[in-house]
């Protein structure tokens, strides 16, 4: 786990530009919170079942805003819910909770998105348009939407648009 934080940690400055960008986006749009959050590849922990059904879990520490610290890491499953469908795709339901240094401080992604039915996880470049449902300490009662990006080798980047009243 060290190892994998010091990792995170350097990381982290290849991708400073993009957390640094994203407080300037949130002064822009009043009411607009901006989180950037950044993690390596994930690598999935457990996979129970084939088919509809199929259930991936993971683990990852990450860096919020262009820090790393401990406490910080997303977890979560993604379920197959929909099979077979054009162009060799399938439904994939999130449950992503992402922690803040305390697990009191968490933003929660839900809904789904379009995985091809052979790989782990969307291609190098793909976004995917999630829902923030919910938020806890620091960002109870939080609402919007986070759109995660696949850099490929180097990690994702999750950048959350949120509300918290």
């Amino acid at each position: 786990m060290r190892i994998a934080f010091r990792a995170l940690t350097a990381l982290v400055a290849a991708v400073t530009l993009i957390a640094v960008a994203a407080p300037a986006q949130a002064q822009s749009n009043k009411g607009i919170t901006t989180v950037t959050v950044y993690h390596e590849p994930v690598i999935t922990t457990s996979v129970t079942g084939t088919g509809l059904g199929t259930v991936r879990t993971f683990f990852a520490p990450t860096a919020v805003n262009g820090k790393a610290a401990d406490g910080q890491y997303l977890t979560g499953t993604l379920t197959t819910i929909t099979l077979g469908l054009p162009g060799d795709q399938e439904v994939r339901a999130s449950d992503l909770i992402f922690v803040f240094g305390s697990i009191q401080n968490q933003l929660v992604v839900g809904g789904a998105a379009l995985y091809p039915a052979a790989g782990a996880t969307i291609a190098v470049g793909a976004k995917i348009i999630r829902p923030v449902i919910g938020g806890s300490g620091i960002y109870a009662g939080a609402a919007g939407q986070v759109i995660s990006t696949n850099l490929g080798d180097p990690g994702w980047t999750h950048v959350f648009k949120i509300r918290i009243p």
